[in-house]
């Protein structure tokens, strides 16, 4: 694992710290439960009871799934344009690696035909375990084959028949229907299966796993298994030296991570070194480091992060190493419903696939916005080609995203919602998507956020894009003339033959609040404070800074604006607002031992809230007056580095523990995790199959997993990794 640790004396012992590091990992592990020969992996194989089985379609492929006499039935109206374009499938069982298996199952078809079945990964490259293409004809056969699970144990692989255009002569069927029965799946032999790998957390103290800056607030969490003393001590992290010892507070039961937890505050410890917190019986944490530059890598590549994630160019070696690929996505592109075809190249990749979005990409491009404003210095050393020009990197990379939206917006001043495929990619690199790219209607949603963030580009691109800036702004207005004429209108949903992300969002009220208050910052215009005045009662809320719910950006706009007096309507309300959000945040991270505002719930990028609380918390700092604020802010950028119960710092490529194995289809292809990526985290909706199979029952702060089949906790998106770079800047 990567340790991107980065003040001088972490540079120096890092050779030191990298073999600790690999000595825990090498920790050998017990395997899982072992599985018996003859064992039944496969329920309901006679299609006797309720049916387990699903049906995917896409590429054209039409078909119904049915159970008829006793037989699983197909009836296949399409085989459409790929060998998966008709898919019936079952989940719910577990392949451990080195063990033997036997498939067996009865079929037959109205129409002799080809079809593949398989035992697939259930995501990434849907890589098959065992395939078999086989002959169907009229009458039924019993077919089986063993196989032996060589790759890791997986424990939601897919059992699944690619019916579509498979095999040949399967473009020539025309309506048929295939049946299958007796389906089953047992183990043969489990001699030789292979044992699996502890947890790298073991230890159970759980810190943040870069550190912290020596005037910081530092906490470590013990967990259950961690210690039966009141004592701990911080050690050098080579010398094993005592530096400073303490006493753990009470216990704290912690209901939401399945815990009870104690913490060790070691606050006064500000001498710069590598470090441990250890417990009374030896047992030792992750190393950290107390140094002034202690995030200064991390805060480079999760801003280096977006420019990887550019769509349109190509992406040159020398700045993208094993992420380097040529133009992608270069196409012209039809407006959803009609023949017109448009240029709409540029922007980013928006998350692990290849869709670019307006409303998740106006939140990213606010947050390196706010983020460059924030810092109130040049930063020209991130590591992209535009470093070293004297122009600042934040706004260069954000000028990537918007210079892409000012394609997306109509004639009309709309602005189209989004362009994909219709459908979701397999795990290949950017270039290799080549099917029609299709933009989607109009939205409100993404029509006012892209008023606000334009709004907000033409003051912060005037001194050194002056024409740029001019563009946005005049683009913003007609946006905002749009809206005026299009309000009430239902909000985005895909058209019906595409799958991709929706980003739906039946509310514009926030949006259009966070465009009103932008545009009067911009202008002074009069009936923009109207606008944003009659809307900050009911659409300034929510505290997070999201994509959904984008009020608060509002007002920050609305505190940042010097043209409102000290006493206006407008301003009061909004400073009335962010009082409430930092209080209400600040009683949610009190009440968390890990320091995350979370407690029963935890959602879909539930890292992305917490980034977007600190971020908030630290803005706040200036515009309430409150510099304990930006102290506070500390505490979810530890959750986020590691001190959380799943003792992952969530960010790729960073710290002892780490998500390796994000869904993230640049990753896949290269063969290596991204590094500067904050991944989704914890979601305990469960939202796809790995999650159900793997998480179910775990309290809510452990439902995550580093798999690249689970996209709703290892996902990764620009706007999750913007509001970590908002975060910093807003802290430094």
């Amino acid at each position: 694992m990567k340790t991107p640790l980065t003040n001088a004396i972490l540079k120096k012992l890092l050779p030191a710290l990298l073999a600790l590091a690999i000595l825990a990992a090498a920790v050998p592990g017990l395997a899982g439960e072992a599985e018996a020969p003859g064992e039944e992996l496969l329920k309901n194989g006679d299609f006797s009871g309720p049916l387990n089985w699903q049906l995917y379609t896409e590429s054209g492929g039409s078909a119904a799934l049915s159970v008829a006499d006793g037989e699983l039935r197909v009836d296949v109206s399409d085989v459409g344009r790929v060998a998966h374009a008709i898919q019936p499938y079952y989940d719910g069982f577990r392949l451990s690696q080195g063990v033997v298996y036997r498939i067996g199952y009865d079929v037959r078809s109205s129409a002799p035909r080809q079809l593949y079945v398989r035992i697939q990964l259930n995501g990434g490259d849907y890589r098959a375990y065992y395939e078999e293409l086989i002959d169907v004809t009229p009458e039924l056969r019993h077919h089986e084959a063993e196989f032996t699970m060589e790759e890791p144990s997986d424990p939601t692989p897919r059992l699944c028949v690619n019916m579509g255009l498979a095999g040949e002569g399967a473009e020539s069927l025309g309506a048929h229907q295939v049946y299958f029965d007796n389906f089953s799946l047992t183990v043969v032999d489990a001699d030789a299966a292979v044992a699996e790998a502890a947890d790298a957390d073991a230890t159970g103290i759980r810190v943040n796993q870069l550190g912290w800056r020596p005037d910081a607030v530092k906490r470590a969490v013990f967990a259950d298994v961690a210690t039966e003393s009141d004592a701990f001590r911080v050690v050098d992290a080579v010398t094993g030296e005592a530096v400073f010892e303490g006493a753990l507070a009470a216990a704290w039961d912690n209901p939401w991570a399945g815990e009870t937890n104690r913490v060790a505050d070691f606050s006064a410890l500000v001498q710069p070194g590598v470090y441990r917190v250890e417990s009374a019986e030896g047992v030792q944490s992750p190393a950290f480091a107390i140094g002034e530059d202690v995030y200064a890598e991390l805060f480079r590549a999760a801003a280096r992060m977006l420019y990887l994630q550019r769509c349109g160019v190509a992406l040159d070696a020398d700045f993208a190493g094993a992420y380097a690929h040529p133009a992608c996505h270069a196409a012209m592109a039809t407006v959803y419903g009609t023949d017109e075809k448009i240029d709409v190249g540029g922007g980013w990749h928006d998350a692990g696939d290849y869709g670019r979005y307006v409303v998740s990409g106006a939140k990213a491009a606010a947050d390196m916005m706010l983020a460059a404003e924030a810092l109130g210095t040049l930063t020209d050393d991130v590591g992209i080609p535009e470093s070293g020009d004297g122009l600042d990197d934040l706004l260069q990379e954000a000028k990537v995203e918007l210079d892409w939206m000012l394609k997306m917006q109509a004639s009309d001043g709309g602005v189209y919602h989004k362009v994909t495929c219709r459908n979701f990619p397999a795990f290949v690199a950017p270039q290799e998507e080549t099917d029609e790219l299709v933009v989607c209607p109009v939205s409100n949603t993404a029509t006012a956020d892209f008023a606000a963030v334009m709004a907000m580009a033409s003051r912060l691109y005037a001194a050194d894009w002056p024409e740029d800036a001019a563009r946005y702004l005049a683009a913003a207005e007609r946006a905002w003339a749009y809206l005026e004429d299009h309000e009430g209108a239902p909000g985005f949903a895909n058209p019906p033959d595409v799958v991709t992300g929706e980003y739906g969002d039946g509310h514009d009220g926030d949006e259009r609040f966070w465009a009103a208050a932008e545009l009067h910052r911009a202008t002074g215009g009069a009936a923009y404070r109207e606008a944003a005045l009659a809307l900050i009662a009911t659409e300034a809320t929510e505290r997070a800074l999201g994509w959904q719910n984008v009020g608060a950006y509002g007002v920050l706009a609305v505190l940042a604006d010097d043209s409102l007096a000290g006493d206006d309507a407008l301003r009061a309300a909004a400073r009335t607002a962010l009082e409430t959000a930092v209080r209400d945040a600040r009683a949610m991270i009190d009440a968390n031992p890990y320091g995350a505002d979370r407690a029963e719930s935890y959602e879909w990028g539930s890292n992305m809230g917490v980034a977007g609380t600190g971020a908030l918390l630290a803005l706040a700092a200036d515009l309430l007056g409150d510099e304990a604020l930006r102290r506070d802010a500390q505490q979810p950028l530890d959750y986020l580095l590691g001190r959380n119960a799943t003792g992952y710092c969530f960010v790729t490529g960073t710290g002892t523990k780490c998500p390796e194995h994000p869904h993230h289809r640049p990753s896949t292809a290269a063969g290596a995790a991204m590094p500067g990526m904050l991944v989704g985290g914890p979601d305990n909706a469960l939202e796809d199959t790995y999650a159900r199979s793997v998480l179910a029952g775990n309290p809510p702060a452990k439902c995550y997993a580093d798999s690249d089949q689970t996209y709703s906790t290892n996902e990764v998106c620009v706007y999750w990794n913007s509001p970590l770079v908002l975060l910093l800047a807003a802290m430094a």
